[in-house]
């Protein structure tokens, strides 16, 4: 067998090895091949998982507890049902764009300190959203609102990916998930009853308090996580970004940071001035536009089924707000299910990957994915489940006219049937080093196509039908997402590895011209092209030689 085969570069001739002279990245002597993924215990990543799926809540939760209010503050501000609606606008436009400059933000500066400042502004806005009396002032601060609240959106996965292993990613991110979804479910059941018995302003005095509590808690528990900060837990984060109580805190003892001479302050601020664009430049690589695509067109599929409820129920039922409701209870319980069982379908496909390749799962320090097909993983089995939802969603239009009990069990096993979960952690896994920025282009990416694909629901069903219409949203994504499943799986890690040798060609680049003067990251976690070690991220400070 040549060497390249050995070296797993067998299927791609272009890509050559770097040898150790050239390897840009000198690693701490402390760090040694045993060095584990990350040093947080079990426990530790419970409660973790625990906190980043409730404040990944907030976003959903904030969106539908809104809802029951429409028809209060119409008559509160004496004004039209659209321009209601165009608080919600804003409110998902928001939502959808400013991940990307929090997930870059929290790439460069942590996790933590992020998360304070997005659940700060979410604290004020609902206070203020409490307090305000005008149309105008309503909107603004529910656009603040959903800033603050769409912050853990983004970094949500960027966390599952610093502290878990890719063995293990699917057990972490279930629970996490499940938690998050209960936010459209408790949303109506909430925002109904306060709005009726204590009055609209109780909704968001409940989002104040709720959103206060979390930031105290965050801000005594959720240590720093990134991993171009502490490495897998072990290089210190400094004293003004660790939680107030150690719990959380790795109970080993951590490296401290060394720093070479202080930048000037202009320099500094520019460094960590967040780019949005890298969110949508990432769009464009080919590996990754495939992922994007492919979450994307399944939760547009998912955003469909859950936005034609209303009108089609109170059209073919004549049911009333609160039994619409809940309605709702069957999508999302689906949604919640499937959330526990998508986690272990992930951890047995990875496995089942590995066994296949012959290569041992290491959980403790994790897999070198630059060897490792990763996209074959997450892609496996997914044919299965698009059959299968292409059947349910097929049936679910035809099946409105029939008794309610139908149309309402299709739709929890269309929930039970999602797939989002397993693309979006590739996402991030095909993203190593700047996860968040990946997330939010991902939140970029869904939140356009739902939305358009709502923005067409009405005027192709008036026009095609229920049962035609429904039958093309099947089709489509059946047939687009088989397609997308496929590049991905025998096209993606070629994708992934030219595009990861283009970075560590200019790193290396950048890295002859001299050490520059920035912070030293301990990077613990090493991308394997060709089995070198490489920087991957341009900001990344690169280690000048001893």
């Amino acid at each position: 067998m040549s060497k390249k085969h050995e070296e797993g570069l067998g299927d791609f001739p272009n890509l050559e090895p770097l040898n150790e002279a050239e390897n840009p990245i000198v690693t701490n002597k402390s760090e040694t091949p045993l060095s584990p993924y990350s040093i947080f215990t079990k426990p530790q990543k419970r409660i973790i998982t625990l906190l980043i799926g409730l404040a990944m809540m907030f976003s959903p939760l904030t969106a539908n507890i809104y809802l029951p209010c429409i028809p209060v503050l119409e008559q509160q501000y004496h004004t039209t049902t659209q321009n209601i609606n165009l608080t919600i606008t804003a409110y998902i436009v928001l939502q959808g764009i400013a991940p990307a400059f929090f997930g870059e933000l929290s790439d460069k500066v942590g996790r933590r300190p992020v998360y304070l400042l997005g659940f700060s502004i979410y604290f004020g806005a609902s206070i203020g959203l409490a307090l305000q009396d005008n149309y105008s002032a309503l909107l603004i601060l529910r656009m603040l609102q959903s800033i603050g609240a769409s912050v853990p959106v983004a970094l949500g996965y960027g966390v599952v990916a610093d502290v878990a292993s890719p063995a293990e990613r699917g057990t972490m991110l279930g629970p996490a998930m499940v938690t998050t979804n209960l936010g459209p479910v408790l949303g109506p059941l909430i925002g109904g009853p306060l709005a009726q018995n204590a009055g609209w302003r109780w909704v968001f005095w409940f989002l104040s308090i709720a959103g206060g509590t979390f930031l105290l808690v965050i801000a005594l528990l959720l240590p720093e996580t990134c991993r171009n900060i502490v490495g897998n837990g072990s290089i210190d984060s400094g004293k003004w970004n660790k939680p107030m109580l150690p719990y959380l805190y790795p109970k080993v003892e951590v490296l401290e940071r060394e720093w070479n001479e202080p930048e000037p302050l202009s320099v500094r601020f520019f460094r960590v001035m967040p780019n949005p664009m890298r969110s949508f430049r990432l769009i464009l690589e080919k590996d990754t536009s495939m992922v994007l695509l492919l979450a994307g067109i399944f939760y547009m599929m998912y955003y469909i089924v859950q936005a034609s409820l209303p009108p089609l129920f109170i059209e073919y039922y004549g049911l009333d707000e609160t039994q619409i409701g809940l309605c709702y209870l069957a999508l999302s319980f689906g949604v919640i299910f499937g959330g526990f069982m998508n986690a272990r379908v992930m951890d047995w496909n990875y496995r089942m990957t590995a066994k296949a390749l012959g290569v041992e799962v290491d959980k403790v320090r994790g897999d070198d994915l630059g060897k490792f097909p990763i996209e074959r993983a997450r892609a496996r089995l997914a044919e299965v489940f698009m059959l299968l939802r292409f059947c349910f969603v097929l049936g679910y239009g035809w099946s409105l006219r029939q008794h309610i009990a139908i149309p309402l069990i299709i739709q929890f096993f269309i929930g039970l049937l999602g797939i989002n979960q397993s693309f979006n952690t590739l996402l991030v896994e095909i993203h190593r080093d700047s996860a968040s920025t990946a997330a939010a282009s991902g939140n970029i990416a869904r939140c356009a196509l739902a939305a358009g694909g709502v923005a067409v629901m009405s005027p192709l069903i008036s026009k095609m039908g229920v049962g035609p219409f429904f039958s093309l949203v099947a089709g489509v994504t059946c047939l687009g997402g088989v397609g997308l499943v496929w590049l991905i799986r025998f096209k993606g890690m070629k994708w992934r590895l030219e595009r990861d040798a283009k970075r560590s060609k200019k790193e290396l680049a950048k890295s002859r011209k001299g050490p520059n003067s920035k912070p030293l990251y301990l990077k613990q976690e090493m991308s394997g092209v060709d089995g070198a070690a490489v920087a991957k991220d341009e900001e990344r400070a690169v280690l000048p030689k001893a």
